[in-house]
């Protein structure tokens, strides 16, 4: 029989082998469904693997961005729209981009469905506090801008780039990227600062109040750098500084204030583009605008203290269109999974519990450059659908190439004659998905467009009077913006 000691020491070796049952070998929470962590998406505008030295390029100033490739987690086949507005849209409502009506980035098409319901409306719902800090471009109406779409703090700049001026997308008039007047939860505003230093300083302002709050928060910073016109930063001494170096400062800042104000721990830090270069890309195939690797693959740094380290790389075909469902169940939402469809976006919740070894099913990537003149003729106006091993390309109709992209990232070797039935298969799929969209691209069918929308402008004037309005205009010397389009 065994004494008193004997069945204590059973009891709690018992104990340990429930306790290894349940917990995975790191010491992380068996499942992170309803931890509820705080959420930071870093998301610069227009640029590729080329802008990280981590990912081969010697020339590239990335040593904070480095510093994060080495210690999260690499999504390497992770992907987005092929441009700025689609993008955005995809990422907040969980589905293709021309499910919310986002066909374009001007002329009124990149207006996000305002009856769609988004990921950070979903967040507040459950407790959490939501904000942006940098380029919406999702539309600049009342009813479009973000602090009508479900993010409580709003500090961005208007239409699709600090300065720009479109007849249908427009910015403040003759801003700029240096002390440039920006929107601040409904207010018109003007700073002092360069616009990535301002946009990550508000965001980390706000963190901090957050969290003095114990309050969860979803910190969206997505940056008008390093889109055109690329104006450097002036630096205190009257020189100029430069773009990409001044966001890997503002990176590292965030990362360094994350850790010392003990937030880490309980932060998924996300860093991401939200297309291809428009010079091009890193060892890819085409740059912005395509609907090759080089437009939609981009880089994508996972890391959270304690669940998601350890400098490793995850090959999972994945992309924006998952984060909807995967902060749900972070979260604890109930929101069921946007769409449904085959093509439409899934929890990544078992990749960041297990990114080395987690069950992935077939899924499939649409994507369209979408920047037609009529839908109706552009249905394989460079169109693409992938799944896990293979991608059929379709630069336009009756051309169709099919690469093995598990093997040939690069595209370079067209095998549509060696497998017809995967390129059959797979335009099968594209062509469902077509069929299916077609009603919800509510802005291809606007009626009585205005020959001019510029919310902004008339902000402007609101704010300052008529004659600094007149005069902003008359300094701004080229259509488009400054320096957009052609000189006067």
């Amino acid at each position: 029989m065994m004494n008193r000691i004997s069945k204590i020491r059973l009891a709690r070796g018992l104990v340990l082998l429930v306790l290894c049952l349940v917990m995975p070998a790191t010491g992380r929470a068996a499942t992170l469904k309803g931890t509820r962590p705080n959420i930071v998406i870093i998301m610069p505008d227009d640029i590729s693997f080329a802008s990280i030295g981590a990912y081969g390029n010697p020339k590239a100033n990335s040593p904070s961005v480095d510093e994060l490739y080495h210690k999260g987690v690499r999504f390497e086949n992770f992907h987005v729209s092929p441009t700025c507005s689609p993008t955005r849209a995809a990422l907040l409502t969980g589905r293709h981009e021309c499910y919310s009506g986002v066909t374009h980035t001007i002329m009124l098409r990149d207006q996000m469905n305002p009856e769609l319901r988004t990921m950070p409306q979903m967040l507040q719902d459950v407790g959490y506090a939501t904000g942006i800090f940098g380029k919406w471009h999702l539309g600049d109406s009342k009813e479009y801008r973000p602090d009508s779409r479900g993010f409580g703090e709003v500090y961005i700049h208007g239409a699709g780039g600090i300065g720009q001026n479109y007849a249908h997308s427009a910015d403040f008039p003759n801003n700029d990227y240096n002390n440039p007047v920006l929107y601040h939860n409904g207010k018109v505003i003007e700073t002092e600062g360069y616009c990535t230093d301002l946009f990550f300083d508000q965001a980390i302002r706000w963190i901090g109040t957050q969290a003095a709050a114990k309050k969860p928060f979803f910190a969206y910073v997505p940056l008008n750098v390093a889109h055109r016109p690329h104006i450097p930063p002036i630096l205190p001494d009257g020189s100029t500084g430069n773009i990409m170096k001044n966001l890997d400062d503002n990176v590292g800042k965030m990362m360094a204030y994350l850790d010392e104000q003990g937030l880490s721990e309980n932060t998924l830090l996300i860093y991401m583009t939200d297309n291809g270069a428009a010079s091009g890309s890193l060892q890819l195939k085409g740059r912005k605008t395509f609907a090759t690797e080089g437009g939609i693959r981009v880089p994508c740094i996972m890391y959270w203290k304690g669940h998601l380290e350890g400098g490793i790389s995850n090959n999972d075909l994945t992309g924006h269109i998952d984060y909807y469902a995967t902060f749900a169940e972070l979260a604890g939402s109930d929101d069921a999974v946007p769409g449904g469809q085959i093509w439409d976006g899934r929890s990544m919740l078992p990749l960041l519990e297990n990114p080395t070894n987690a069950q992935w099913p077939q899924r499939y990537w649409i994507a369209h450059r979408t920047r037609w003149n009529d839908a109706a003729t552009s249905q394989y106006a460079h169109a693409s659908v992938q799944d896990l091993q293979f991608k059929l390309f379709m630069p336009n109709a009756g051309k169709l190439e099919l690469y093995e992209v598990s093997a040939d990232k690069r595209e370079r070797n067209n095998v549509a004659s060696q497998y017809p039935e995967k390129v059959e298969q797979l335009k099968k799929v594209y062509d469902a998905w077509w069929a299916d969209v077609q009603s919800y691209m509510v802005n291809d069918h606007l009626e009585n467009v205005p020959a001019e929308h510029k919310p902004y402008h008339e902000l402007y004037r609101e704010a300052f009077g008529e004659e600094r309005y007149q005069e902003a205009m008359r300094q701004m010397n080229w259509v488009g913006g400054k320096p957009y389009g052609q000189r006067r």
